[in-house]
């Protein structure tokens, strides 16, 4: 899928190869930073090998990582590795000027790629994203240079991600849509329930919930003279975007696609054919939009919200039943069996149904399955 020959999708690892007869290799890969009040942090993965001797006046093989906006107003340069090492944060006129103490970076193990080459290194790295580069379009540059000598080099990436670190979780409002939101400093915030609760406002107000993870509310009702508002995080631990070039399939997970937990979006090379996306992960999510930007296509994804309801008469109302544990992975509910007759009915975004309930020992299991 990548067009250019020297670039390669090799399990998890995107590797880059000298030997090509070009001087330089380049991927190029789009994120959308949020806006500067989350603070984003980029991690990745990388790693460095070459058999070249170590010789003197000698521009070596390199391997580059640079971060630009996309009106070109701000660019930091990441590092650059050669035989010698890393530079951290090395000299860039023109851009922003880091400290090599900006780069944080962690030892980590190096995978067995072929060629297997003497020297070689690699880390884990964050970068906290400063304010210049914040609220706007990036693109992240994965440069090889090849000094085209005999001597072969190669680079790897993986796991590029853009997560936001905001401490805690908030909750805002604001008296219109739109905004300006604030913190709403009279909320009580009971984490292991995920609710907040507050007096009732004097006049209409919006709610969010501020947080480092993409969050849903779930629920707003009146408890005498409170509100109570709960939430959930809308965070699968674990997302693979499958593609095919047949809409039957099969289907393999694209090792290049660049999770953006924040946004909600998995984001690739742009393919040469026709190809066909699935998500498969942790958590039950649907395809809402694909679309191209310049030489990358962006898959956006929701997750799925399905919860249980119950109800004292077949014709409601309605309300969650909050003490069923939801297994995703199995489609199903489990809870206490009733005191008393209720009706239940399953509430998602999807079209879905509710299987008969099985009982095991003092309890129901309600499984459900999603609509073709």
């Amino acid at each position: 899928m990548l067009a250019q020959s020297g670039i390669s999708t090799e399990g998890p690892f995107t590797v880059f190869r000298t030997g090509t007869n070009e001087p330089l290799l380049t991927l190029s890969l789009p994120f959308d930073a949020p806006p500067t009040n989350s603070p984003s942090m980029l991690r990745f993965d990388f790693g460095f090998a070459s058999a070249e001797p170590d010789a003197s006046d000698t521009f070596f093989d390199s391997f580059s990582v640079t971060l630009q906006r996309n009106d070109q107003s701000a660019t930091a340069l990441l590092l650059t590795a050669d035989r010698t090492g890393v530079q951290w944060a090395p000299a860039n006129p023109g851009g922003l000027e880091l400290q090599p103490t900006d780069i944080q970076h962690a030892d980590s193990a190096f995978p067995y790629l072929n060629p297997a080459l003497a020297l070689k290194f690699a880390y884990s790295i964050s970068f906290a994203l400063p304010m210049a580069l914040a609220g706007g379009p990036l693109t992240l540059f994965l440069d090889l240079f090849d000094n085209l000598n005999a001597s072969s080099s190669l680079a790897y990436v993986q796991g590029l991600r853009l997560e936001s670190v905001v401490p805690g979780v908030k909750l805002h409002s604001a008296g219109i849509v739109s905004g300006p939101y604030s913190e709403e400093p009279g909320a009580v915030h009971d984490e292991t329930t995920r609710t907040f609760t507050l007096n009732k406002p004097a006049g209409i107000r919006f709610f969010r919930v501020f947080t480092d993870k993409p969050t849903r509310i779930l629920s707003i009702r009146g408890v005498g003279p409170q509100l109570v508002i709960r939430y959930q995080f809308e965070v699968p631990g674990q997302l693979a975007l499958l593609t095919s070039s047949a809409v039957t399939g099969p289907f393999a997970a694209d090792t290049n696609a660049v999770w953006d937990l924040i946004n909600q979006t998995l984001t690739l090379p742009k393919p040469p054919t026709n190809w066909f996306f699935r998500i498969a992960g942790d958590r039950s999510t649907r395809i809402v939009g694909i679309r191209a930007v310049a030489s990358q296509v962006v898959v956006e994804y929701r997750l799925v919200l399905t919860t249980l309801e119950s109800a004292a008469t077949v014709t409601g109302p309605y309300t969650e039943e909050t003490g069923a544990v939801l297994d995703e992975a199995d489609r199903a509910f489990m809870m206490n069996k009733p005191t008393v007759s209720r009706f239940y009915r399953l509430s998602s975004d999807v079209s879905s149904r509710l299987k008969p309930p099985r009982a095991i020992a003092n309890q129901l299991v309600w499984e459900y399955e999603f609509n073709p």
